[in-house]
């Protein structure tokens, strides 16, 4: 058994329990970051108190897909899931998932190359200490029109 560090689930939580507080209103989706600010606190505490109880804590999923016909474009959304699975290996996730099978390769090598071992639960990251601020910490970031557009269609 075992934990998810999902994303958008959280932030979806977060923007329920503060929708009537404009001191936790969130910048646009794209600089809201699982490595930054309440997100990366609350992936941190998911692993501690997984491994705490012996369960899993596995990575959110990425949620990019292939983009046909666009090389660049195809590339970089590789990149962004090669860099999100780096930083939850080396957190101490024991594994993650995708969105697109096409994904599955990179997930895997980057977890075969940083978890050396079926699984993280011996590192207990006694050396994190999440506080309640810093699980209320906002990403820095802008507010626009377009960003806010984009939250509703």
């Amino acid at each position: 058994t075992g934990l998810n560090a999902g994303r958008w689930d959280y932030i979806f939580s977060f923007i329920k329990k503060f929708a009537k507080s404009s001191k936790f209103v969130l910048p646009d989706r794209s600089q809201v970051v699982m490595g930054k600010a309440f997100l990366r606190a609350y992936a941190l505490l998911l692993i501690k108190t997984c491994h705490r109880r012996g369960a899993f804590a596995m990575g959110g999923m990425a949620a990019q897909i292939p983009v046909k016909n666009d090389p660049a474009a195809n590339e970089a959304a590789f990149a962004k899931v090669r860099a999100d699975k780096e930083r939850e290996a080396n957190d101490g996730h024991d594994g993650t998932w995708v969105a697109h099978p096409d994904l599955v390769p990179i997930a895997k090598q980057v977890f075969d190359r940083l978890m050396r071992k079926p699984n993280q639960l011996d590192r207990l990251r006694e050396d994190v200490n999440v506080s309640r601020d810093m699980l209320l910490e906002i990403h820095e970031g802008t507010k626009t029109e377009a960003g806010f557009r984009e939250n509703i269609r």
